[in-house]
């Protein structure tokens, strides 16, 4: 009787235990499941705020919307020839132009050929990523973005690196900037002062800048 009361007992944590796991999973999944519906029900629809001066660049990804032409809706990448590839029109550059005039071209391709005066918007949806390298005696050295809207300054990069740490020296920061035509510059600041004088500007920075903070000399 004992025996058989043992096995029940071992047979019924057997099948608890399984229920728990089989549980476990099946909520991990549906959880997963859900997440990525949610991620991929719908196209986005919803960009990044930025004016129509904005200029495209390879890697951006674009929503191009043309009103009750939901087949030709499309989400986009521009390539790194700076085209993108639209239904019906094929390939169009579009790199080097702000978005109203990518927009304003693809409404003239379209009514070219295809369709009687469409309504096109076209919206950011990503960008692609433009970075200042900020390196030494900073407290997290690394990369730090500069926004796609509006222009990034010396001490927003600092203060995305964490600042400057107890060893560096904010009076001698070097930044090294490449120019167009691939030469390269140096200039030294002194990131004390702009901290600490009003009447001293602050320092806008570039894509590709990198900026060197030293160690103090003791």
């Amino acid at each position: 009787m004992k025996q058989v009361i043992v096995l029940f007992s071992s047979l019924f944590l057997t099948l608890f235990l399984s229920a728990q796991d089989g549980g476990a999973t099946s909520f991990g999944d549906s959880g997963a499941s859900q997440s990525s519906q949610g991620s991929s029900s719908g196209r986005s629809g919803v960009g990044m705020v930025v004016g129509e001066n904005y200029v495209l660049k390879p890697s951006d990804v674009l929503s191009v919307e043309v009103y009750q032409e939901q087949d030709l809706d499309k989400d986009v990448r521009v390539e790194g020839d700076g085209t993108v590839a639209l239904s019906l029109i094929g390939k169009v550059k579009v790199a080097g132009m702000s978005v109203a005039e990518a927009q304003s071209l693809i409404t003239d391709l379209y009514n070219r050929d295809y369709l009687v005066d469409p309504q096109v918007s076209v919206i950011v949806l990503s960008f692609s990523a433009k970075v200042v390298r900020i390196l030494g005696s900073v407290n997290s050295p690394g990369v730090v973005e500069i926004p796609p809207d509006r222009s990034l300054t010396l001490t927003e990069a600092i203060a995305g690196a964490n600042g400057v740490s107890r060893l560096g020296n904010p009076k001698s920061i070097t930044i090294k900037r490449v120019d167009s035509s691939g030469r390269a510059r140096q200039m030294e600041v002194n990131f004390s002062r702009i901290l600490t004088d009003p009447n001293v500007k602050d320092v806008i920075l570039s894509e590709g800048d990198t900026i060197w903070v030293p160690e103090r000399v003791f």
